[in-house]
């Protein structure tokens, strides 16, 4: 395994997933947010975040990271604490919003104010961190 440095990370891989994975799955947040800029909603933004929609984005874009782990023919400890990291992650986060859509259509009960969001950021952190991992141990 080579040793890492700020010359040896692969730029150009990291930009692409970045730019044709993380963001191009951010997208409807931002028709989101657009829509409230634009005054045609009220707070649509908002009402996605609380619906905790970012937790189906998280775990579509935790996917691509689990399968660049997975690919890995010589996998190092680092790669199956990955795939482990990548696996607990999206039973954690399908199981959260299972949790809040059945709160927010069952019986209203209340939930917290902010702990959606808050979550929803940390996760969404979450996979970028997981997605930049997977990209640098797969490239060549």
């Amino acid at each position: 395994m080579r040793t890492l440095t700020l010359s040896t990370l692969p730029w150009k891989r990291l930009l692409v997933w970045g730019i044709f994975g993380f963001s191009f799955a951010m997208i409807p947040l931002v028709f989101a947010l657009t829509g409230d800029d634009l005054h045609q909603t009220s707070a649509g933004f908002r009402e996605v975040v609380d619906r905790g929609d970012v937790y189906l984005i998280c775990v579509a874009l935790v996917g691509d990271s689990l399968g660049r782990f997975v690919m890995i023919r010589k996998k190092a400890i680092v790669d199956i604490l990955g795939v482990g990291f990548a696996i607990a992650y999206t039973v954690m986060v399908s199981f959260e919003f299972g949790v809040i859509s059945t709160m927010i259509h069952g019986e209203p009960v209340k939930i917290p104010e902010g702990v959606i969001p808050m979550h929803s950021f940390y996760y969404g952190i979450a996979v970028f961190i997981l997605g930049c991992g997977a990209v640098i141990r797969t490239a060549d």
